[in-house]
């Protein structure tokens, strides 16, 4: 693979899911770019901002940047999050998830992908979580492409199966057009993922804040999708969980992924 004109990207991927609700955010980082003509590691400029990001949580709302933001926990009123040693009350543990979201403003633009599927989502012979990461590998791939960069991904650990399944994209990866059928009414062709490394990489989200971020992201896409099917809860309802991805710049999410259903917010349902 040579590395495209405009350099390379870091994505990072994480999910949130119910027993029928299946979400997963991808969130694009610049790695690599040509700067005067001199090829330019940028991703400690981008450590620098989403660190910031951190210490403004911290200033606001009290949030230690060593505590690991895991969106469950934030909204559950578990973790701990208050300096580090109390809990939040539930109405003030929403308003920092809201304000986490707000602040993402420092990512790149139309650098977030996410994707919702269901129980009984079928994606080209997979199911729930596995056909959740299908669809979202087709938009990062169409994505890299319209960019002209190639791309890197990490992982949250906990899911073997997700390396197996990148590592069959990047020889084969069935893609239907947005306009119902390919030129010769081919309703798929194999687009691969080989504009990505070869092989995906595992990170620990405890010591990642941009799998965090995804983590973050992926919840409020879940919270937005039980709230749509009518099962979430009344309580969450009251404090305007669903809400929560509406905070996100629209700057930052790549409204293309889902132009034909979701133009405002991007959500890729299926």
């Amino acid at each position: 693979m040579q590395l495209p004109p405009n350099g390379l990207d870091v994505w990072y991927v994480d999910e949130s899911t119910d027993r029928d609700i299946f979400a997963m955010t991808a969130v694009a980082v610049p790695f690599l770019r040509s700067v005067d003509g001199v090829w330019t590691l940028v991703w400690e400029e981008q450590l620098t901002r989403i660190r910031e990001w951190r210490r403004e949580l911290r200033r606001t709302h009290g949030i230690p940047a060593s505590k690991e933001l895991k969106a469950s926990k934030l909204v559950g009123g578990r973790g701990r999050y208050l300096a580090g040693l109390h809990q939040l009350r539930p109405s003030d543990a929403v308003a920092a998830y809201r304000c986490a979201l707000a602040g993402l403003g420092v990512l790149q633009q139309s650098s977030i992908i996410s994707v919702a599927a269901q129980a009984a989502t079928n994606m080209y012979g997979h199911s729930r979580l596995e056909a959740a990461l299908i669809a979202l590998l087709q938009r990062m791939r169409t994505a890299a492409a319209r960019s002209h960069r190639a791309g890197m991904v990490f992982f949250d650990e906990g899911h073997g199966e997700y390396r197996t399944i990148y590592r069959k994209a990047r020889v084969h990866l069935p893609t239907g057009s947005a306009r119902g059928a390919w030129q010769g009414g081919m309703r798929t062709r194999s687009l691969p993922l080989d504009n990505f490394t070869k092989d995906a990489n595992i990170k620990q989200s405890e010591h990642c804040f941009f799998t965090q971020v995804a983590d973050l992201l992926s919840f409020a896409v879940l919270a937005k999708r039980r709230f749509e099917l009518g099962v979430l809860s009344a309580g969450q309802q009251a404090l305007g969980v669903h809400t929560l991805y509406d905070a996100v710049p629209a700057h930052v999410l790549n409204l293309q992924a889902a132009a034909m259903r979701d133009p405002v917010r991007g959500i890729v349902r299926i």
